[in-house]
């Protein structure tokens, strides 16, 4: 048994989908959307590893998105207090943090990124667990983002190149 097998999870995705078009009304969309994202959240608290788990409620968050724009800034901000949760459990899995790229660049965006509620905080957890490449990378592009001059964005990157993550050192020279 594999909670995190994409084939089931996207057989899933498809039964909700023919089963959202049937519901008439857009609060019963609503709870549908809210129940789903509950439901992905209680399955990523038992395994942060879930990618599966995690893909899918970027698309139920963004249908919730859409459906109810008023609420975005609210969502926003308790999904990233979720992935900030993710990473202080376990700082090295992936799988987090490649949602919270999608959470920061794609829905949040550059330009509204706030340095107090999305920044501080992993410059808090990289002090915390030095080294950890997806602390490093996510810092690395959001001061670049942002146009934050900080001395750490090179140096961060140079490390990641020739020391901790040396088979993908063309991507993180490319970024320098």
């Amino acid at each position: 048994h594999d909670e995190r097998n994409f084939h089931c999870w996207a057989y899933r995705y498809y039964l909700l989908e023919r089963l959202c078009r049937s519901s008439s009304s857009s609060s019963d969309l609503e709870s549908f959307y809210e129940n789903e994202l509950s439901f992905l959240r209680s399955t990523i608290g038992v395994n942060l590893s879930n990618y599966s788990a995690w893909h899918y409620r970027s698309k139920y968050l963004d249908k919730l998105l859409d459906h109810n724009p008023s609420r975005r800034s609210s969502l926003l901000s308790n999904e990233w207090q979720l992935v900030l949760n993710a990473f202080y459990t376990d700082c090295s899995d992936q799988a987090a943090w490649f949602y919270a790229r999608w959470l920061l660049f794609k829905q949040i965006g550059i330009e509204f990124i706030n340095e107090d509620e999305h920044i501080k905080p992993l410059e808090e957890l990289d002090n915390i667990e030095p080294g950890n490449k997806w602390c490093m990378l996510a810092l690395s592009q959001l001061w670049k983002g942002k146009n934050i001059k900080n001395d750490k964005r090179i140096i961060y990157l140079e490390q990641l190149a020739n020391q901790i993550d040396s088979d993908r050192a063309q991507f993180y020279r490319d970024q320098i």
